[in-house]
């Protein structure tokens, strides 16, 4: 029997944006994956989130941004969870036998997996699939070296898409929102559009 592969893809969203955008995109076209679950945080870990901008706003944004790729859906799965959401019990509650479990993740969230809450379980239930974001040299051997170091420690699975890198800023989108500016390339025009209709990040 084919194991059933499911990607997932967490993150704050605030707000999604088209490097989310095209990251989701590489990832579907690389992978190849039964389904893609993008998953909005309820309360981020390493995150304080705006005022204004609750959890269901956040993922209505995410259903505008997402909805054209094939196989995705969103997922209330961290919305319905009480407390913070930890990615391992997201994993934990996903797994099963008959499945693997394909970790979606930018270059900041992997130089970092190895502090995040019980990373053994995460590396254990997951493979990481890493999107850089950056085309800075420098960083590249910071990569690698973390890429070892989790192959080593945690027996992980890890790969990198072959994708160009997006560089896209939630801080500088927000801002430009604040100002009361183009975010076109940015934003697809539906989150835009349900931005200004709910007066958010002002």
């Amino acid at each position: 029997m084919t194991p059933q592969r499911i990607g997932i893809y967490g993150g704050s969203f605030s707000p999604p944006h088209m490097g989310h955008f095209q990251a989701a995109q590489a990832f579907l076209e690389a992978e190849k994956p039964d389904r893609l679950l993008i998953v909005p945080a309820s309360i981020p870990p390493h995150k304080t989130l705006e005022d204004g901008v609750d959890a269901q706003m956040r993922a209505q944004m995410c259903r505008l941004c997402f909805s054209a790729l094939p196989n995705t859906e969103i997922s209330d799965l961290e919305l319905r969870r009480e407390g913070r959401s930890y990615t391992y019990l997201t994993l934990r509650e996903l797994w099963k036998e008959g499945r693997v479990l394909l970790l979606l993740c930018g270059t900041d969230m992997f130089l970092t997996l190895d502090e995040w809450y019980l990373p053994s379980e995460i590396f254990a239930r997951a493979e990481i699939v890493c999107m850089r974001r950056e085309e800075d040299a420098e960083i590249f051997p910071l990569i690698q070296a973390k890429r070892k170091q989790y192959e080593k420690e945690f027996s992980a699975t890890v790969r990198f898409l072959d994708a160009d890198p997006v560089v896209v800023s939630s801080t500088e989108i927000r801002e430009r929102i604040k100002r009361n500016e183009s975010t076109a390339g940015l934003l697809s025009k539906e989150v835009r559009e349900y931005i200004d209709q709910w007066n958010l990040y002002r």
